[in-house]
Formats: C-alpha cells, structure tokens, sequence
C-alpha cells in the first residue's frame, strides 16, 4: 500500500524544484509550494522539510541518485575499456549523464535549471565543492584525468575541474529550457554535449606560465 506521506513528500518535490527553477530559490515560500501542490495544509512543506534548505537537500538527494547510478555504469564500462579512456573520454563520463536527464523521460524536467538557481545560494555551492560529498564515480574520474594532466600544478587542476562543471551545468541548464519550450532541434543535445566535451578539454590542458601581454 502506498504511504499518503511519501506521496506528498514526493509532490512537494516534483512542484518545488519546477518553482525554484522557473522564478528563483530565494523568490519562492515553503508556503507557496504547499498552495501550489494543491495542498489543504498550506504549511505542508514546513512539516515534511522543516526549511527551505531542507527541501533544496531533498530535492537534491530525489534526482542526483539516478544521476550517480548512471555515471557509475558509464564509467564501469570505461574502466574495463582497452585502451584506457583518453582525456575526451573521461570528461564526457562527466557530462553525458547530466545531459540525459532532459531527454531521457517522457515529461519535462526541471532539474538542471533548478540546480543552476540553487548553486548560486551559499549553503548548496559549499556542499557542492565538498569533497566528502562527491560520488565515487567522479572522485575516479578526476583522479585520472590529474594523471593524464600530471604535468600541470594540481591546484591549476582542481580549479578548471571547478569550472568545467559549473559551465556544463549553467549551459545543459539552458538547453534543457528550450528543450522544454520546444525549441530544441534534433540532434542539438548531442551537440551540445561534444562542445561542451571539446571546451572542457581545451581548458584542462590549456598550459600554465605567467600571462601573455594583451594587445592594445
């Protein structure tokens, strides 16, 4: 038998993260989720979340699973793969899960826009750079590619990692947008993945040296 608890836990979910990806974190009350969840109890989402941040965790916690699992499968195929993945490879382990999360159901999603809207609050950024907190699988990716990369500073690694994650998000973010508006042509995601894919491997062996003089 269903749990009528679960089930709204699981609509409070489904409504929040649409909100919060279409108007903003900060411009959207636990209150407003509950009226729009249809919800009789218009401080339904102060009782299953007890804060906005504790719905932003569970939200988090709802659609990053099926992302992990994935990610886990892609590179447990690459680990068996002769030979071993090359740098393209290994940054595409990172990308191409995200990316099938707007094409792969039947509905629309919100979760790349959501995440997009969340990482600019300061408790999810924190919890997004902590390390204890990162899947395996991606603790394994990056660990390749600082092999593949050893001739550069680890540091200088470590923060281009940084930013070709937050540039794939804000970008798959957009294109899940106007997949959801109708305005994405066939092919456009995969597309858009291989430039995503060639930008960040273009950034992670750009080489590091004192700065060239900017023309005038």
């Amino acid at each position: 038998m269903a749990d009528p608890s679960a089930n709204t836990r699981a609509l409070l979910v489904d409504v929040a993260e649409r909100l919060f990806a279409e108007r903003g974190i900060d411009a959207v009350s636990l209150r407003t989720v509950g009226v729009e969840a249809g919800q009789r109890n218009k401080s339904a989402a102060q009782y299953h979340f007890g804060s906005r941040q504790g719905l932003i965790d569970a939200i988090i916690a709802a659609r990053s699973a099926p992302v992990d699992a994935r990610r886990a499968e892609l590179v447990a195929r690459a680990r068996g793969a002769t030979p071993p993945p090359d740098l393209r490879t290994l940054v595409t382990l990172l990308v191409q899960p995200l990316a099938e999360t707007i094409e792969g159901t039947g509905g629309s999603t919100y979760y790349l826009r959501f995440l997009a809207r969340a990482l600019d609050e300061p408790s999810v950024r924190a919890a997004w750079r902590d390390t204890a907190t990162t899947p395996a699988s991606v603790h394994l990716v990056h660990r390749r590619i600082h092999a593949l990369l050893g001739d550069l500073p680890r540091d200088d690694v470590e923060r281009r990692l940084e930013w070709s994650a937050m540039v794939s998000l804000r970008l798959l973010a957009e294109h899940e947008r106007r997949h959801h508006d109708g305005g994405s042509q066939p092919g456009a995601l995969a597309r858009t993945v291989r430039e995503l894919v060639e930008m960040q491997v273009a950034l992670l062996r750009c080489p590091t040296g004192p700065s060239s003089a900017v023309p005038a």
